[in-house]
């Protein structure tokens, strides 16, 4: 298992917010994060950081979780593309399936 270098997600949360011109202050008001947690994340005092708190930040910083998880070099986020249709479903059809074997008429049973 790969181990989270927290020194590098803090460098580039940093790096995004000095970029956008955005205080630690106001990125902390904006994805309803702690100050004091937002600091210790830059200087990375912190062990880990939640996914959710990685979403948030890229999604205000305007980057991907992958950049900030030092996952990817390019800070731009990936833009979601839909894939092409599915073609339409055939109807399906009733058939009967032919026995190799030919089968002999079923008797009823004896009743009594």
């Amino acid at each position: 298992m790969a181990t989270l270098d927290m020194h590098l997600v803090g460098t580039r949360v940093r790096t995004a917010r000095e970029a956008r011109g955005v205080s630690q202050t106001a990125l902390a008001a904006q994805t309803g994060l702690n100050l004091g947690n937002l600091n210790e994340l830059e200087q990375a005092r912190k062990q880990g950081v939640r996914a959710e708190t990685i979403v948030a930040l890229a999604e205000v910083l305007q980057v991907s979780a992958d950049y900030l998880l030092g996952l990817a070099d390019d800070p731009a986020p990936r833009r979601r593309t839909r894939a092409a249709p599915l073609p339409p479903r055939q109807p399906r059809t009733r058939t009967r399936r032919q026995s190799a074997v030919p089968t002999q008429p079923r008797t009823p049973a004896p009743v009594g």
